[in-house]
């Protein structure tokens, strides 16, 4: 028999530890980080596009429809540290012996330490109204895997009903986070890693399962996911939904080794130097307990029942995959040349569950030997020493989520204030842009700095209508009509063309354009480029605002392969300035040779499409001039 179960008591009793730590490091600091600009827009009722734009249908129901008027935080919370601490339970279920019940909680604990207190996983937890959801999608993933793995004898029937529920579980994590339905493939690499529970034959069975569940499970997901669209009459534009382009499949590739670099050191989300020394060496010595785990395998192949050269593979795919790829492979599935540190939140939970299940097979292959006895003690000092760093990571990150909330807060009243002063000023009515953003070293942990409400670039911020009944979103410039200072200086609050700007950056007027490509179909703006900044230029605001979909401007090489894309979604509002109408996107100054303009109504339909050699440039005056 392989199925394992954990008394009652003992999982109250590591539920009760680890309630202990969780509520006074992570519980209140999500219960006072405050609203980030995702939340003030939840707060405002704004851009809630779960299922239609970002296929998260699970989400959509459980944050629109079940809990459409909010939840106290206190419940938010519970929901939180209930799922992560289910995973918990289920990967030390599926990585050690269970040899007392001394070692089966501190194996818990060890697991839940170094997952809940990630900083990735901090970052996330940021978001109050969607981390409950998220989290329950890391525990359907591991649920659903735990219950494919090799067990006892099973009859065929119940095979195929744990299999179909596994199924639905799989479907139910990819509709609330897509990327985070991966770490539910820990457990079959848990299944592979422990060479001294499972055999070959047991082990090709449980890939063979892994396989049909995924792929009943991805079909499940859409046809989920267009019911919902079709019963909440809502109209599917999903983000990522084109593929990848072959270019950026080759550049994620060839930066294969720096994003591993950066997921493992911490970097993604830019901590200290310090931190990221220490991240990358636990996970170094993890990787080389991988190895030793692999080596007992092969060489103590009598003493396991998986053993082998083919046990020392099975070892060394199941933790070296876990570790390097599960992480990653979020990254090249969706076009995106970036990777955020939230999207994988979930890497501590592999670790740990990888460091325990290559410490247990090398305690079982070596069994009454010196080398048996400090096996489990180096793992759990390992993960202790992982957990902790996170932990304290951590504890400089939240106070920052907490304070730029506040901050904000100080700003927006601050400013209103400043705007009542000046002629023509309505909070309730007049349009308001932000200009630039907010400076604030003190905000910052190593690189790391939580976004404010007033970011540069922000599209839509709520803040204005959920603090003074606004009754539309502020949008944002990265340039303003007029020169002007940073903000509180004077004149950085002035009133030009019916709009109120606010200057958080010392900025002049955008200059004369003369890098210019006309739009397609019967438009008549035109695309520039200038200091870092793609422009969107109109005669009038209804010549760039298309309605439905967004323009999307592709810079090509000469052989037609993608270099980058600007987006100008339809949410990001245009702004009269100086005569003209604006729509604002930051870009690089790297050269590129072709251009491809087009209007995509959704990620299957475009409007029209027009293209440019680099060299048809022509001044913004004259392409005006052609179209009078």
């Amino acid at each position: 028999m392989t199925n394992v179960r954990i008394p009652a008591r003992v999982l109250f009793f590591s539920a009760i530890i680890a309630a202990l730590f969780f509520l006074p490091t992570a519980g209140i600091g999500i219960a006072r980080s405050g609203f980030n600009p995702d939340e003030w827009r939840f707060a405002a009722g704004l851009e809630r596009v779960f299922a239609e734009v970002h296929g998260r249908w699970a989400t959509h129901w459980a944050h629109e429809v079940l809990f459409e008027q909010g939840a106290p935080i206190a419940i938010l919370i519970f929901i939180i540290f209930a799922a992560l601490f289910g995973v918990s339970v289920l990967i030390a279920r599926g990585a050690i012996a269970m040899t007392g019940p001394v070692m089966v909680v501190t194996a818990i604990l060890a697991v839940f330490l170094a997952g809940s207190s990630h900083v990735y996983l901090t970052e996330l937890l940021h978001y109050q109204t969607l981390a409950p959801w998220f989290c329950l999608g890391l525990l359907a993933s591991v649920g659903a895997m735990v219950l494919i793995e090799p067990a006892g004898m099973r009859s065929r029937s119940g095979l195929i009903l744990r299999m179909a529920v596994a199924a639905e579980l799989m479907a139910i994590s990819i509709g609330f986070y897509q990327s985070y339905v991966l770490l539910g493939f820990i457990i079959p690499a848990l299944v592979l890693i422990r060479v001294d529970r499972f055999n070959h034959r047991q082990c090709l069975f449980c890939l063979l399962r892994v396989l049909i569940v995924s792929g009943a499970a991805l079909v499940l997901y859409q046809l989920q996911r267009d019911i919902t669209i079709y019963a909440l009459n809502l109209d599917a534009n999903f983000r990522f939904s084109g593929g990848i382009d072959a270019a950026v499949l080759a550049d994620k590739l060839s930066a294969f080794y720096r994003i591993e670099k950066l997921i493992h050191s911490g970097g993604l989300l830019g901590v200290p130097s310090f931190y990221r020394r220490l991240f990358l060496l636990t996970s170094a010595t993890a990787c080389i307990l991988v190895f030793i785990a692999a080596a007992v395998a092969v060489f103590a192949a009598r003493r396991l029942v998986g053993g082998g050269w083919i046990g020392g593979l099975r070892v060394l795919v199941g933790g070296l995959g876990a570790f390097f790829i599960l992480p990653v492979l979020i990254w090249f599935l969706y076009p995106e040349p970036y990777l955020i540190g939230r999207s994988i939140g979930f890497v501590g939970f592999i670790l740990a569950g990888v460091v325990l299940a290559s410490a247990t097979v090398i305690v079982q292959g070596m069994e009454a030997t010196p080398v048996s006895r400090p096996a489990p003690v180096v793992a759990m000092m390992l993960i202790l020493v992982f957990g902790v760093s996170q932990a304290v990571a951590s504890s400089h990150i939240w106070p920052l989520f907490s304070q730029t909330a506040e901050r904000d807060i100080e700003l927006v009243d601050a400013i209103v204030e400043r705007a009542r002063l000046l002629d023509g000023f309505d909070v309730i009515t007049t349009p308001i842009r932000s200009v630039g953003g907010p400076v604030s070293p003190s905000l910052k942990f190593g690189s790391f700095q939580t976004p404010s409400v007033f970011h540069r670039g922000v599209d839509m911020n709520a803040i204005f209508q959920v603090r003074h009944g606004a009754t539309d979103y502020a949008g944002s410039v990265l340039t303003p009509p007029q020169a002007c200072m940073g903000f509180p200086a004077e004149g950085a609050v002035f009133m030009a063309g019916g709009t109120l700007f606010v200057c958080f950056e010392d900025l002049k007027p955008l200059p004369a354009q003369s890098t210019c490509y006309p739009l397609g179909g019967d438009v008549t703006g035109a695309l520039c480029y200038s200091r870092r900044m793609a422009v969107l230029i109109g005669q009038t605001c209804a010549d760039i605002n298309l309605g439905k979909g967004q323009i999307v401007a592709t810079q090509l090489d000469e052989a037609g392969n993608w270099i980058r894309s600007n987006q100008f979604h339809w949410q990001a509002k245009a702004t009269e300035m100086n005569g003209l109408c604006y729509r604002f996107a930051e870009t690089s100054d790297l050269p590129f040779l072709v251009l491809r303009i087009e209007h995509k109504l959704s990620t299957s339909e475009t409007a029209w499409v027009v293209k440019y050699d680099v060299k048809d440039a022509r001044p913004l005056k004259e392409i005006f001039d052609t179209v009078n």
